[in-house]
């Protein structure tokens, strides 16, 4: 039995409520637009607290919606070493090294992203220092650990509708 408060297995404990909530997202949006719903102009932004990688902590529980046919996650659209949102320290007491991965998302309906050709932008200013994938400027105060904006990095796009 996975002990609750052991952050080595967060995702495999939370891979069935992941796998929930993008099944309950895509019903939504079906309900709303039907089996074609990629036709219509619609996005779905979330913090969806999963990566799509599988890895030693466990499977992806957001791969239904992320890979959906009906969008199109834009984040794609930039190049991979660029493609991270999240920046995790890692936890030395528990063996689990840093990390850069793609929690934040921007899926955009098939017809929206067809529309719509252009990358988004991810606003990494108030990312810690220690982050040090990001070497542009930083917010003022941002410190090496703290203070900092957030561990997660928005996704920004313009879109014409």
């Amino acid at each position: 039995m996975m002990e609750r408060r052991d952050p080595r297995q967060g995702r495999k404990r939370t891979q069935a409520r992941c796998e929930k909530q993008a099944t309950t997202v895509k019903e939504i949006v079906t309900q709303r637009f039907g089996e074609s719903a990629g036709q219509h102009p619609f996005i779905v932004l979330a913090h969806l607290n999963d990566y799509l990688e599988t890895d030693a902590h466990g499977n992806t529980g957001i791969a239904q919606l992320v890979q959906w046919d009906q969008v199109v996650n834009i984040v794609d659209r930039l190049p991979e070493e660029e493609r991270w949102t999240q920046f995790f320290k890692g936890n030395r007491q528990c063996d689990l090294p840093f990390a850069y991965r793609q929690l934040d998302y921007l899926l955009l309906s098939k017809s929206l992203a067809d529309a719509n050709g252009n990358a988004p932008s991810i606003e990494r200013r108030g990312m810690p220092k220690r982050a040090d994938r990001y070497s542009g400027p930083r917010f003022p105060g941002v410190g090496l650990n703290e203070p900092k904006a957030s561990d997660h990095c928005p996704v920004v796009v313009e879109l014409t509708v």
